[in-house]
């Protein structure tokens, strides 16, 4: 595993989904203030139209620096194709199955997984009509080397390009000084191969047996050069059925209209709605319900954004002028637990704490509407999901947890501080926690720790202070391999200055060398299995603690067919089958 110098999108782009989410559902329940934000309008129009609101703001179209994953699916559904991509079905199993996209097929890899190929559909257009080629795919990702494209850093960390000493590529990207020099080509044209037209080839620099799952992910969407501007952020020049008819206006919204140029028969995974998504955003998620509820337009809209639990009642009184759909979300909530602490260096005692923790008080002190107790950070969208390890309930087991501690005479109380992001529910959330663990045998110190949190952690002076740390996490794309390595993974983590995410400064041989044979396991059965034992493992030993996965509620009006919500993508609303009754 070679060091992952920018954040992954369930990094970087989880903290982005924790700020967006928080506007909408904030930790109290309520919903964004209205205030400041304009109203969403009562609007009429065509009987095909699909309105959807959301508070945004969408921090970009541009497929490059895309690292919200509600955005990606959104896009994914809409406008932007990728090499490969998930099916849009109504079962959890269909969503998260691999299809080819822009590619026949999800790709052929090597004997060793250290080269991909796939090869592009015939007929596949930009929205003026000309082809997609395998140049087109090579620049897309060329772009994401560039320093002032926060991308999901997949290809930084897998393309056979040298790095520096700081983990940075000695590629630049095309749009930096350099970057078109003959020495920068000949870098990414040999990292990816366009043998022609159609073929493009991906050669990595270690063995990767779920590249066909990375290729998904909007870093790897073509990109057209000719239409490289000086600010392209919100470029979303279209490959798939819908483009946006005048552009995108920041904080306001645009529309979607469908796209002349694309044909059904390239692209096997999108079957059209509306004929027009008109798509508002700095909504705020009361007004979004009130015009729902109340709108001329209400019947035929939806809400991109999770309703915040105080808005069910209203939601409830509008009967059958409203729907909703609940999905699992993105987000666990967990408890890094310190290995190299004095108080928590022994497993025996790491497996009490977590077995006294009471899951069901600190869900319901964060509000049972809108999470749910979980045993593992894997979630029922990952193929590596499994059943609970242990054997303590949601509730936990404190008196069997101190009857461990006698029996390791453990000298009790044991001592331990633990870091929490303040504000909200969390406060009440730990509280809960606290009781349980005061049960058996602990004395706990909870601090909490204000702005910038996750900074904070993450810096080694910081995380040597705590014996607990919380934190929480959600997957790139259903692979526990974008879940386990990010945060259990000391190469890729820890430093003289930073944890990384490695909050608990985990670090273990054996754990590591499993995770780099997952990672070459092409065989999804066998690299899912593997995956299950490393997380059992980790677990076992008292290295984390899962608390709760994120549980979210969509709304829409009574003309929208097909609700049904994507925890593939985050949670959000399947965009590949919604549609409007006629």
């Amino acid at each position: 595993m070679r060091r992952i110098a920018r954040g992954l999108i369930a990094g970087t782009g989880a903290l982005a989904l924790v700020a967006s989410v928080s506007a909408c559902t904030t930790d109290e329940g309520g919903g964004a203030g209205s205030a400041a934000t304009p109203s969403a309008g009562q609007v009429s129009g065509p009987k095909d139209r699909l309105t959807v609101l959301s508070t945004g703001p969408v921090q970009a179209w541009d497929p490059q620096r895309i690292t919200q994953r509600q955005v990606a699916g959104f896009a994914s559904r809409t406008w932007m194709r990728t090499l490969t991509a998930y099916t849009p079905a109504t079962a959890l199993g269909g969503q998260r199955k691999l299809a080819g996209d822009l590619a026949t097929s999800s790709g052929k890899a090597s004997k060793d997984a250290s080269t991909w190929t796939f090869t592009l559909r015939k007929g596949v257009t930009w929205q003026d009509g000309s082809p997609i080629t395998c140049k087109d795919v090579r620049y897309g990702v060329a772009r994401s080397f560039d320093p002032d494209i926060s991308s999901s850093g997949y290809a930084l960390t897998f393309l056979d390009i040298p790095k520096k000493k700081d983990g940075s590529s000695t590629y630049p990207g095309p749009l930096a000084k350099g970057g078109t020099s003959k020495a920068a080509r000949k870098l990414i044209n040999e990292a990816v191969e366009c043998r022609d037209e159609r073929t493009v080839v991906f050669h990595l620099d270690e063995p990767v047996g779920y590249f066909d799952e990375v290729v998904s992910l909007p870093e790897f969407a073509p990109y057209k050069a000719s239409h490289e501007a000086k600010d392209a952020t919100y470029e979303a020049f279209s490959s798939g059925p819908y483009q946006l008819s005048d552009g995108w206006t920041p904080s306001t919204g645009g529309t979607w209209v469908r796209n002349p140029r694309w044909k059904r028969a390239s692209d096997p995974l999108r079957t059209p709605g509306p004929t027009t998504i008109l798509h508002k955003e700095g909504v705020a998620a009361k007004d979004a319900v009130e015009t729902i509820v109340d709108g001329d337009d209400g019947g035929r809209t939806l809400a991109l954004d999770p309703v915040p639990t105080v808005l069910g009642p209203a939601i409830d009184e509008a009967g059958e002028r409203a729907q909703t759909v609940q999905v699992d979300g993105q987000l666990v909530d967990y408890l890094a637990v310190s290995t190299r602490s004095k108080a928590m260096k022994s497993p025996r005692v790491r497996r009490a704490l977590a077995e006294a923790t009471d899951r069901e008080a600190y869900n319901q002190a964060r509000g049972a509407a809108s999470g749910t107790p979980t045993w593992s950070l894997l979630g029922a969208a990952l193929p590596a999901a499994h059943e609970d390890v242990a054997d303590h309930g949601p509730s936990g087991d404190p008196t069997h947890a101190r009857a461990q501690l006698v029996k390791g005479k453990v000298k009790t109380p044991v001592r331990i501080t633990v870091a929490y992001r303040g504000g909200g529910t969390m406060d009440d959330a730990m509280q809960a926690l606290e009781r349980g663990w005061d049960k058996a045998g602990f004395d706990v110190t909870l601090k909490a720790l204000g702005e910038d949190y996750f900074t904070q952690i993450g810096k080694r002076k910081v995380a040597e202070d705590y014996d607990v740390v919380w934190a929480n996490w959600g997957p790139d794309f259903p692979s526990a391999s974008t879940v386990l390595p990010p945060l259990f993974d000391d190469r890729i983590n820890l430093s003289k200055t930073s944890v990384g995410r490695d909050y608990g400064l985990f670090a273990d041989k054996k754990v590591t060398a499993a995770m780099d044979k997952a990672v070459g396991t092409r065989d999804r059965t066998s690299s899912a299995a593997q995956w299950s034992a490393i997380d059992t493992g980790l677990l076992e030993d008292g290295a984390y603690i899962p608390l709760r996965q994120s549980r979210l509620s969509y709304v829409a009006g009574s003309e929208v067919t097909s609700l049904i919500g994507n925890p593939v993508y985050g949670g959000s609303p399947e965009m590949g089958v919604i549609g409007v009754s006629e």
